[in-house]
């Protein structure tokens, strides 16, 4: 069951789209969305959605606020798992490959 502050499937595929398949921090091909694209991800790896600013912070499940990451840049997006206490809050701009 998902969250409310979950991005909707369409949402992610948009985001992905938006990004011509690349992960959006290292560029790497992502053929599709959660572990369904592990095979065709250079190092095996899973995406998985991210929010640029996170929910508590007024950000949004909108298109806008979705980046596309590998499990490895959305680890590291999350400042090794320190990201809970809420302090990282980025923007566009730390993506290069937002835009594709």
């Amino acid at each position: 069951m998902s969250r409310p502050e979950d991005f909707s499937e369409s949402t992610k595929q948009s985001a992905l789209n938006r990004q011509y398949f690349r992960c959006g921090s290292c560029g790497e091909h992502i053929a599709s969305i959660d572990s369904t694209g592990k095979s065709a991800h250079f190092y095996g790896e899973a995406a998985q959605a991210h929010h640029i600013r996170p929910i508590r912070f007024g950000g949004t499940s909108s298109v806008d606020n979705c980046v596309i990451l590998c499990q490895s840049c959305h680890y590291s997006a999350h400042e090794g798992g320190r990201y809970r206490s809420g302090t990282v809050i980025g923007d566009t701009g730390d993506y290069p490959y937002y835009n594709g």
